[in-house]
């Protein structure tokens, strides 16, 4: 009997000693409280407006109001920009113009320009042509502006990209990948 005291004596010791080392752990635990992430969604977007029509008369020594205007709109994560002018049928032969400020011929390109545009809030906008103009060459005889064949008209079609800088290492690298997306 008193062996049965003395092992039941042992086990309580045991149980109060596992007791109080489990307490004492347990003061020592603890938990931070959540920090919460949200993710929002990043995009760059742009339009291409012009207000003074599709159709111009070439009349030799004028200027004619050409105002394609490229809006980055607000929110666009910070991106490259291009404008791509696409001459047809003799353009060159009866036009001259020059690009606005800021735009940069592609290089290995032809007729492609590119810039780089600063994340904004709010739309930003840039014009194509120098003056919103392009000029009639001077030196046009009534012969040559004769000779335009009506069903190929002198042409500019201008069409505006855009693609976000993180992780495109150069403009030309940028220009690349819209051809790959849109097949230009």
């Amino acid at each position: 009997m008193k062996h049965k005291k003395l092992i039941f004596a042992i086990i309580a010791a045991i149980c109060t000693l596992a007791i109080g080392i489990g307490s004492t752990i347990a003061y020592f635990a603890s938990v931070s409280g959540p920090v919460k992430n949200t993710f929002t969604v990043g995009d760059v977007a742009l339009t291409l407006t012009e207000t003074t029509g599709e159709e111009y008369r070439m009349i030799p020594g004028t200027a004619i109001k050409k105002d394609p205007l490229v809006t980055v709109v607000g929110g666009s994560e910070e991106c490259y920009v291009y404008v791509k002018l696409d001459r047809a049928n003799g353009l060159d032969d009866y036009v001259t113009y020059a690009l606005a400020d800021g735009w940069t011929l592609l290089g290995g390109f032809d007729g492609v320009y590119y810039r780089m545009v600063e994340h904004s809030a709010v739309d930003k906008h840039y014009t194509v042509l120098q003056n919103d103009e392009m000029l009639i060459r001077s030196n046009l005889t009534k012969e040559k502006m004769a000779a335009i064949d009506a069903a190929a008209l002198p042409q500019m079609k201008i069409t505006a990209y855009a693609i976000q800088t993180l992780g495109i290492e150069s403009a030309s690298d940028g220009w690349y990948n819209l051809l790959a997306k849109y097949g230009e």
